[in-house]
């Protein structure tokens, strides 16, 4: 620390040594230069404020732009005075000074004056003082230029003048984006300027960077690549909002939410790519590439893995991931639209299955994996099938099995033996639900309940499926009824039909019928056979219990009896029957029975 202090105060003697020397040896020359530009300087203050003061005008706005205009114009005239001069006075400690001088005193009044109608809020006295800052390491690079030439205070002086630049450009470039969004009443290029900002602040920030490490400079490519850059952004902010406005204002619902969601992904990617492509044509960064690509971390004649192999690997993934799951749902709506709901589910479980498994080998590939190292990974993956992961390939199989044999669909209603909740009170050993997802390694049912069941792909394999839509979704549905012994069976049949015709789930082709199926101990058995499209009417039991409460009301209107159990009782003895009801009471009654043999026996018997 003492030896860093010591070397500082003899950097500063030395400067003020040289500065007394040049001043003492060029005396003449520097005071005719200090008292011209002095004058100008005095000269220029006079005459902006004698301007600002003269000019008059009905109009306030119009007031308002001459005095900006003065108060700017002066300013850059002291300057252009100051960068005149240096012809005469290069070299000498005069322009040294004068120069940061022209500088902070035209950043000064730009800087007040955007502040008047730029909405940068807390940030205005930061400005400032990054102002001073730029100034300052201006005027100590050129002391250093002119006497000390040290190569490394004049790098980090040069960091701090581009970064204090940059942070100033930084502020009213993006307050001025701010504030113009203010003014814009088109929804659509207000919308397209909000997407574009978040990408302003990106590449503004990766130029930044490379500028003051040197990387770039502010040649004709630079110039080049950042309108491209800044065109190729606006597209893609211009596409993004459309076909968002498209999507929202054509289509009703949520249905096209996930496939919008995938196409903004893919413009992301898509934008990524062309950015980088920029970026290494004219942004002098190709050399870094150059760099990273031949610093291997694995390298051997079947491997070979880079670190921008690992980058390009997962770039690709992501690519291919969301274009796979873009055509997935891309696919899906467009059947959606034309109501062909099971064509919808199927095309997105192939799209799916398939293109996970290409875009792993496609992304393996990309890291550097040849086929001679794919070969030993499939033998030992091979091994693994036999032991660890034999349910997991078993399942994997299957489902490709059920897409291409086209057995089972999205769409299709099933029922499957097991347990579809019995927490919610459901004991039936069996689950009945529409398939909803066909994926990997399973297929998903959603019940009646609305319970979601994940059942694993081999089960539809090796075990039996009811499919009640496998080839059409007409089904028939037999409804028992029982009617007492009295009933006539014509009218029962014609009640039963009235009742089937007129629910609305009914189909009229083939028509319903009423089937005599048998005299059963209490009752004559009849069942309704209807006809009905299960895709329509998935949730059966809804419709069955409506059929229920017409046929009861229905039938009792006809006057037909619902039976209930009924026993004869015979008794090969004389009986001796007694009744006897307790008194002012509706409690059942005693039937007392004896007979010959002092045999008894008591029944209780409700009152009708």
């Amino acid at each position: 620390m003492e030896g860093t202090t010591d070397s500082f105060i003899h950097t500063l003697n030395i400067l003020f040594h040289s500065i007394l020397r040049d001043v003492g040896s060029n005396l003449t020359k520097e005071l005719t230069g200090f008292l011209i530009l002095s004058i100008v300087f005095v000269s220029l203050v006079f005459l902006k404020r004698k301007v600002q003061g003269l000019i008059r005008t009905p109009r306030e706005g119009q007031r308002a732009f001459y005095l900006i205009i003065a108060d700017i114009f002066f300013p850059v005239l002291f300057l252009v005075a100051v960068l005149i001069s240096k012809v005469f006075l290069k070299g000498s400690i005069l322009f040294a000074f004068f120069d940061p001088l022209a500088y902070f005193y035209m950043g000064f009044f730009i800087i007040r004056n955007l502040l008047r109608y730029l909405r940068v809020g807390f940030f205005s006295w930061i400005l400032y003082i990054l102002l001073l800052f730029a100034v300052l390491s201006l005027f100590i690079g050129n002391l250093n230029g002119l006497y000390i030439k040290n190569t490394q205070l004049e790098s980090l002086l040069l960091v701090v003048l581009k970064l204090s630049l940059a942070l100033l450009f930084y502020v009213f470039l993006f307050s001025f984006i701010r504030t113009c969004m203010g003014f814009i009443k088109h929804t659509l290029l207000r919308e397209v300027l909000e997407n574009l900002t978040w990408f302003f602040h990106i590449v503004y920030v990766v130029i930044t960077v490379l500028w003051v490490l040197k990387i770039i400079d502010f040649a004709s490519s630079f110039l080049i690549g950042f309108i491209f850059s800044i065109l190729t952004i606006a597209v893609y902010a211009l596409l993004s909002t459309y076909l968002g406005n498209y999507f929202k204002s054509r289509f009703k619902g949520d249905e096209y939410i996930p496939l919008l969601v995938n196409i903004n992904r893919f413009l992301i990617l898509c934008l990524v790519f062309v950015l980088y492509s920029i970026f290494k044509g004219f942004f002098n960064v190709g050399f870094i590439v150059d760099y990273l690509s031949g610093f291997y971390l694995i390298k051997t004649d079947i491997i070979s893995v880079s670190v921008v192999s690992i980058a390009s690997a997962i770039y690709t993934f992501v690519f291919l991931f969301t274009l796979v799951n873009l055509l997935k749902h891309g696919a899906y709506f467009f059947y959606i639209r034309r109501n062909r709901e099971v064509e919808a589910g199927s095309i997105r479980a192939m799209v799916s299955n398939l293109g996970f498994l290409l875009v792993i080998l496609i992304s393996l590939s990309k890291l550097g994996l040849t086929w001679k190292a794919l070969l030993p990974l499939a033998g030992a993956l091979g091994i693994g099938i036999g032991f660890g992961l034999q349910t997991i390939m078993n399942n994997y199989i299957s489902g490709f099995i059920l897409l291409f044999s086209k057995k089972l669909k999205v769409g299709d209603i099933v029922e499957i033996e097991g347990n579809a909740g019995r927490a919610i009170g459901n004991t039936l050993e069996t689950i009945y639900g529409r398939v909803i997802s066909i994926d990997v390694l399973s297929t998903v049912i959603r019940t009646t309940d609305g319970i979601e069941i994940v059942i694993p792909n081999s089960q539809f394999i090796s075990q039996q499926i009811v499919n009640y839509s496998l080839s059409d979704s007409y089904i028939r549905v037999r409804i028992p009824f029982g009617v007492s012994y009295n009933s006539d069976p014509n009218t029962v049949k014609e009640v039963l039909l009235k009742v089937a015709r007129d629910s609305p789930f009914v189909l009229s082709n083939p028509e319903p019928a009423v089937w005599f199926s048998e005299m059963a101990d209490s009752a004559l058995v009849f069942y309704l056979l209807c006809w009905v499209n299960i895709r329509m009417l998935w949730r059966i039991n809804p419709f069955v219990s409506e059929i229920y409460f017409k046929g009861w009301y229905e039938l009792k209107k006809a006057g037909i009896e619902i039976p209930f159990p009924q026993r004869d009782v015979w008794f090969r003895n004389r009986l001796r029957i007694e009744l006897e009801k307790r008194p002012n009471t509706l409690e059942p009654h005693e039937i007392r029975v004896s007979d010959s043999s002092a045999s008894s026996f008591k029944e209780e018997k409700d009152l009708d």
